[in-house]
């Protein structure tokens, strides 16, 4: 093994002599090897202690074969969409349920005009605090303001279904309905806000613009007495409970009531309520008469209807809005109950239409994959170091030739006196044997650096070779232990980012 020579003589030259390039070779053979051997074993530990990074493919996977894999990979499974755009409307059904009041009997222009039809038709007859002045708008606006907002919603709803959800992996069945979900929400949040601003806008402009209410339940006319014809006619706002003006404040109500003339105690109607405008005073009105069989009855009384056909009342466990809660309360969820959607996870698999479906998984050692990658870096490190370890040793050989000479070229006086005294001594020598001397001094080469201590340095590559893994084996584990809690730390950082 020490006379190993895998390097030819044309890799010196031809200006060294035979016996040199053969150390040469020799110990370019020595390094070559040991490079080598060195080299491997850092990159087996390498790859032994670092874990790898793995993906295993299917291709067209069906509905099913997905679902087990997001049960065993669901962190990791990766499932690019064929089509990552297309419409709610394919894949999902919502349909609103509105308050039971919006379908009821009770705001019906049927029983509305029923209800209404023995009334005197010359409103002013009523005092201005009875309820039958308000009846027939009551009923007709809260009927106006439940189509309204079931038209307001059905469209925003179309509007919804229309537009393209875009998803360029395939989501599980659980964040398919989480992103359904949020879609609802944000249409059920965004659609009563521009119902609202209409509204408020309209209620504005009717107190800004001080409208003299047809009723006279806001303001009343005042005529002056010392004049018979007038160009002018003065007004004077009403006063509600708590001394509240309507000039001041357009939402000023009293509890509703009937007025008999020859009664002296007025009949409070439970929950509806009486102000400014017929408009406000039902906005500020609740629907609890609506509950009650009682009321309906006393309204279908003191109004003079006379058919045997009654409404049904509301039921309190229909709903999960309370009684006693204001019809503008409705307004700001649009008499909307509920919100029902029918998701068909299904028709959004085979829309999305996967082509392919990948996991990555680590492994921490593995065998094949060692073997393989070395293989692979073999051929190229053999080149690189059959090219680059001659001429290491080339230049440390030149390197030491060179000083050697400068040391035997520098010698002290004393050592020149006694070499020509020898030199003297020896012309008197046998001249056969002065030649054989000298032809035995020409064959006679001096010795390299690598011949005079070879056993020096292969002790010195052993250890240099130990000290070096010694070194390497600590740094990669460490290294390796860092980048793996930094990879941690990065998936906990995400995954509160998108929980937050």
């Amino acid at each position: 093994m020490l006379n190993l020579n895998i390097f030819p003589a044309r890799t010196f030259g031809s200006k060294i002599d035979r016996i040199t390039v053969k150390h040469l070779g020799q110990w370019s053979t020595r390094l070559y090897l040991i490079l080598l051997s060195i080299i491997f074993v850092i990159l087996t530990l390498y790859t032994a202690i670092q874990p790898q990074t793995l993906t295993k493919s299917f291709s067209t996977p069906s509905l099913n074969f997905y679902k087990n894999l997001m049960n065993d990979h669901s962190d990791e499974l990766e499932c690019p969409c064929s089509l990552i755009s297309s419409p709610y409307d394919e894949y999902l059904q919502i349909q609103p349920i509105f308050h039971q009041i919006c379908s009821s009997d009770l705001i019906s222009n049927e029983w509305r005009l029923n209800i209404t039809a023995n009334l005197i038709s010359n409103l002013s007859a009523y005092n201005q605090r009875d309820y039958r002045l308000f009846l027939s708008t009551h009923l007709q606006f809260l009927n106006g303001l439940c189509q309204l907002s079931m038209q307001t919603v059905n469209q925003s709803i179309q509007q919804s279904l229309f537009s393209l959800m875009i998803t360029k992996q395939l989501l599980s069945e659980e964040n398919f309905n989480l992103q359904i979900n949020s879609m609802i929400n944000e249409a059920k949040s965004n659609t009563p806000s521009t119902f609202i601003r209409l509204l408020s806008l309209l209620r504005a402009t009717n107190h800004g613009n001080a409208i003299v209410s047809a009723y006279g339940t806001n303001y009343r006319y005042l005529a002056a007495a010392d004049s018979t014809f007038q160009s002018i006619l003065y007004t004077q706002a009403m006063l509600y409970d708590d001394n509240c003006s309507c000039q001041l404040n357009s939402t000023c109500i009293i509890n509703a009531s009937f007025i008999e003339i020859n009664s002296t105690q007025p009949i409070t109607i439970k929950g509806l309520k009486m102000g400014c405008t017929p408009s406000e005073s039902l906005l500020a009105s609740t629907l609890e008469c609506f509950y009650d069989q009682s009321c309906i009855n006393l309204i279908q009384t003191m109004a003079g209807y006379n058919t045997n056909i009654t409404p049904i009342p509301l039921n309190i466990t229909n709903s999960r809005f309370l009684m006693n809660i204001t019809v503008m309360n409705l307004i700001n969820d649009l008499f909307v109950e509920k919100w029902s959607a029918i998701m068909n996870y299904s028709s959004y698999f085979y829309k999305c239409s996967p082509m392919i479906c990948s996991y990555t998984y680590i492994q921490q050692l593995n065998s094949f994959y060692t073997l393989t990658y070395l293989l692979g870096l073999y051929g190229g490190l053999t080149i690189v170091l059959k090219w680059i370890s001659p001429k290491i040793v080339y230049f440390i050989n030149k390197i030491y030739q060179r000083r050697k000479k400068t040391t035997n070229s520098i010698k002290p006086i004393s050592a020149i006196e006694s070499e020509t005294i020898e030199i003297m001594d020896a012309n008197n020598i046998n001249n056969t044997t002065a030649s054989s001397q000298s032809l035995q001094t020409v064959q006679t080469h001096p010795k390299s650096l690598f011949s005079v201590s070879s056993h020096y340095w292969i002790f010195g590559l052993i250890v240099f070779i130990v000290v070096v893994i010694g070194i390497l084996i600590p740094f990669i584990y460490v290294f390796q232990e860092k980048k793996n809690r930094s990879a941690s730390t990065g998936t906990i950082s995400l995954m509160i980012f998108i929980i937050v």
